[in-house]
């Protein structure tokens, strides 16, 4: 994963938000590259060895009939140089990205915004980060969405606008934007119990992190501020310890029953929601 880091950059005043999603903006992949790029992203997976002269050249093989993801998955081991893998040549990860936006690809946009944010080997670009960050976010890529989503709740004083780029990129099944309101609502918020919905939303759809949230919420260990106040629970610690070993051992996985499986208790002060503390979900109602 690419990740952008952003300061405080002065924002132009933002169009209307439109929410839209990501895969209306994909171009079809030719299904031959996609095999190939399947089976080199089955040969990279963490915990297995590695053939990396292999996977780069179905990487590459898949590049020359187009296939994005591979364009995306190729320029990660040349921008980090993975050990073991290729030399690092953040020339060439930077050809792949562009390659990526003259396909009009949303996270080609989002991966040259921050290779400039970053400044990762981009000399005096044409334009700056934010710009292809905005592009990026207007076809609905859910990274882009987020993080504009942060700019503006925390840099640009607009904070229901944040909100509006941040939950349009967590209704695509994003974890990091649901990670993203999970601190919105614990942080600037307080209301703890939201924020635990959406670390528990975030958990199901492969977030790490909030896993490890979720873990210690009910942690008989955890200083109440770690839990957000809520009771400590055994039962409830050994089941989402069980979720968070299950993702490092395999970060793909996901888990889109965990919400009806596994519904959360009540705050012990919030409630549900602290905004609405006699309000309840239907699973809690008579």
């Amino acid at each position: 994963m690419l990740f952008l880091t952003v300061g405080t950059t002065a924002m132009a005043e933002p169009a209307p938000f439109v929410c839209v999603h990501e895969k209306d903006h994909l171009p079809a992949l030719d299904p031959l590259a996609d095999s190939w790029y399947r089976e080199a992203a089955a040969l990279a997976k963490p915990g297995t060895r590695r053939p990396w002269a292999r996977i780069v050249e179905l990487y590459g093989k898949a590049v020359e009939r187009n296939h994005w993801k591979a364009m995306h998955n190729l320029a990660a081991l040349y921008r980090t140089g993975w050990p073991g893998s290729i030399e690092q040549d953040r020339q060439k990860s930077l050809d792949l990205y562009q390659r990526m936006i003259d396909l009009g690809v949303p996270q080609g946009f989002y991966n040259m915004a921050a290779m400039i944010g970053n400044k990762a080997g981009v000399k005096n670009p044409a334009t700056d980060g934010l710009t292809f960050l905005d592009k990026a976010a207007r076809m609905g890529n859910p990274a882009a969405l987020t993080e504009l989503g942060k700019l503006y709740i925390y840099y640009g004083k607009k904070e229901d606008l944040g909100l509006q780029y941040t939950r349009c990129a967590a209704e695509q099944g994003y974890g990091q934007a649901n990670y993203e309101l999970a601190l919105y609502y614990e942080i600037l918020k307080s209301n703890y119990p939201i924020a635990l919905q959406h670390y528990q939303v975030a958990l199901s759809q492969g977030h790490s992190s909030s896993a490890l949230v979720m873990k210690y919420a009910f942690s008989s260990s955890s200083k109440p501020n770690s839990r957000m106040w809520y009771a400590p629970d055994d039962s409830l610690y050994e089941v989402y310890a069980e979720y968070y070993s299950q993702l490092r051992n395999d970060p793909d996985i996901r888990f889109p029953t965990l919400m009806k499986d596994h519904p959360l208790p009540p705050h012990p002060t919030q409630g549900y929601d602290a905004e609405r503390p006699d309000w309840k979900p239907e699973h809690a109602r008579p």
